[in-house]
């Protein structure tokens, strides 16, 4: 009778050694998730990541011309910076007046600013005009953080108002039922931002 009792004793401390094993396991396991978690939340808060410097400069002369100056906000600099830059009348049912990809070579720092200027020719969108229609402009940027080996896209959606009455208009952010609006145009017009001929 005792010995049944000494093998149930020890039976009951294999499963509780089990079960304490399999605790520290899968605590192990939740640690090294979070710690990964972790790591990945601090990467994307050290990338390189631009941001509008200001509002975007219009200009009307012989030519429409529109200046974009970017900042890297990021703590990382971006390197080999590429732009798709498309303009197009707001009714949506033309070509774009303007297509232009252009790069960067030269290291973009933190803090460091970054100018985009788009000259649209008249013979696209004569500027002498008392109205003009109003523009979406659409930027897509691609980048790579040499730190981190990572390449990195941004798209950024605006809009000119154009010109009403002689009386140039602001540039503003697109809405986002535009937005859909803008991608159903460029599928309509098989226009891929995102790729680079380069």
């Amino acid at each position: 009778m005792g010995k049944g009792v000494k093998h149930s004793s020890i039976k009951w401390s294999s499963v509780i050694g089990t079960g304490a094993t399999s605790v520290l396991a899968i605590t192990a396991l939740i640690t090294v998730y979070l710690t990964v978690a972790a790591w990945k939340v601090q990467q994307e808060t050290t990338r390189p990541y631009f941001v509008l410097k200001e509002s975007p400069k219009v200009e009307l002369g012989d030519e429409l011309s529109l200046e974009l100056k970017f900042n890297n906000v990021g703590i990382h600099p971006a390197i080999t910076l590429s732009s798709t830059t498309v303009v197009f009348d707001e009714q949506l049912s033309a070509e774009p007046i303007y297509y232009d990809e252009s790069s960067i070579v030269n290291e973009i720092p933190k803090d460091a600013a970054s100018s985009l200027v788009m000259n649209i020719p008249s013979d696209e969108l004569y500027p002498k005009q008392l109205n003009i229609n109003e523009h979406y402009v659409v930027v897509d940027l691609q980048y790579t953080d040499p730190i981190l080996n990572k390449s990195y896209n941004q798209t950024i959606y605006m809009k000119w108002s154009g010109v009403r009455e002689g009386k140039m208009q602001p540039t503003v952010h697109v809405q986002a039922e535009e937005k859909d609006e803008i991608v159903d145009y460029f599928q309509k017009h098989s226009i891929d931002p995102k790729s680079r001929t380069q």
